[in-house]
């Protein structure tokens, strides 16, 4: 059974797919957007991790779309997150698809008073 307001992303060169670190999770690009299409909660370059899974993975956002997930069936903003070295996955990929409710901003500052 297809979805008609989506369709699948091209296939990246096969020169590309050499090193499976560098796939991510395919998402489908939805055929119409939203109106009014909500603003993104998060920008590109802000650290986040996944809030909802128990490895809690984080890094970077790189990117975003309006897509629809084919793992759940999730509709919205979902970013492109390169992980950070010392994130749990890393070793296993580089890079990976979060939707939008499912992460949370890594402060970047240290606490002013230590308790």
């Amino acid at each position: 059974m297809s979805d008609p307001y989506q369709r699948s992303l091209p296939r990246l060169p096969l020169s590309i797919q050499s090193d499976p670190r560098l796939i991510i999770t395919p998402i489908y690009l939805v055929a119409s957007l939203p109106e009014p299409l909500a603003v993104p909660k998060f920008e590109i370059g802000p650290v986040v991790l996944w809030s909802k899974v128990p490895s809690h993975d984080f890094g970077r956002i790189i990117g975003l779309v309006y897509a629809h997930s084919v793992s759940v069936t999730a509709r919205g903003y979902h970013y492109a997150i390169a992980f950070d070295e010392d994130s749990p996955s890393q070793a296993d990929c580089a890079a990976d698809w979060a939707f939008e409710d499912d992460l949370e901003l890594v402060s970047t500052h240290a606490p002013l008073f230590h308790s």
